[in-house]
């Protein structure tokens, strides 16, 4: 701590910046979470494209099998006729044999393919409808994108607003801080989760840790007479007065991180 600065006036100055500090993280996390969920609206669009794609190949290639499933009925038609008007033309049994064989191969081939033609429409029914409800799932889906990204734009430009706001203010904040512990500051913020430097003392344990600290460390604190690190996470202790400013500041930020920090 820099000499002309009381352990209250420097803590002051800390809090102020750790408080914009923490409201930037916010806006930034806040910022990347609305392209998350902007990039989850748009690779479900893709995803119904991709399937909408699939479905008109699919539905081509059953279309294609049916014609030549048809062209083939025919052929197998037009034999089964000539072979009617050649069997009066037999007279050796085993002539006869190899005619009825024959006939009886394209009878099942006629009837296997009138199947198969039936089952192909089927398909294509099935597929027709599936095809009807992606692509009104895809409408849905690429007017919500729509209304979602003018949404996370217009809510990104005041986050924009707010973080310019803060790069002014805390330009500000900055030149009042001693050289020296602004370095300290800084070094100690990307050192700690969520960058908090400064830790309240609670019921003789730190805030961001946890740990309960031993007696004569929270005299130190109590006492204001110099800036006391936590033993365990290396934090600025801080022991507020009741209803200032700072502890309600410091309260508001440390509430965004329940989890303890490290």
């Amino acid at each position: 701590m820099s000499e002309g600065h009381s352990v209250q006036g420097t803590l002051s100055l800390v809090y102020r910046l750790q408080t914009m500090d923490l409201e930037v993280f916010r806006l930034t996390a806040d910022m990347q979470e609305a392209a998350d969920q902007v990039q989850v609206a748009a690779n479900l669009v893709s995803d119904l494209e991709a399937q909408a794609v699939a479905a008109t190949q699919e539905l081509a290639s059953l279309e294609s099998r049916r014609r030549q499933i048809d062209l083939d009925l025919q052929e197998t038609e037009r034999l089964l006729v000539d072979g009617k008007k050649r069997q009066k033309d037999l007279k050796h049994p085993r002539d006869i044999q190899a005619y009825l064989s024959e006939m009886e191969f394209r009878r099942d081939e006629k009837d296997r393919m009138e199947e198969e033609i039936l089952k192909n429409l089927e398909s294509q029914d099935q597929l027709k409808k599936r095809m009807s409800e992606i692509e009104a799932e895809l409408a849905r889906s690429r007017h919500d994108l729509s209304v979602l990204k003018s949404e996370k734009e217009k809510e990104n430009r005041e986050r924009d607003e707010k973080l310019a706001a803060l790069a002014r203010e805390k330009m500000d904040v900055e030149q009042s801080f001693p050289e020296d512990l602004l370095k300290t500051y800084t070094r100690l913020k990307g050192s700690h989760r969520n960058g908090m430097v400064v830790a309240r003392l609670l019921d003789g344990a730190c805030e961001a840790c946890r740990m309960s600290l031993p007696p004569r460390t929270v005299t130190e604190v109590k006492k204001k007479q110099k800036i006391v690190t936590c033993l365990f996470c290396q934090r600025w202790l801080f022991l507020p007065d009741r209803g200032t400013e700072g502890e309600r500041v410091f309260q508001g930020s440390s509430e965004k991180g329940a989890a303890p920090a490290k």
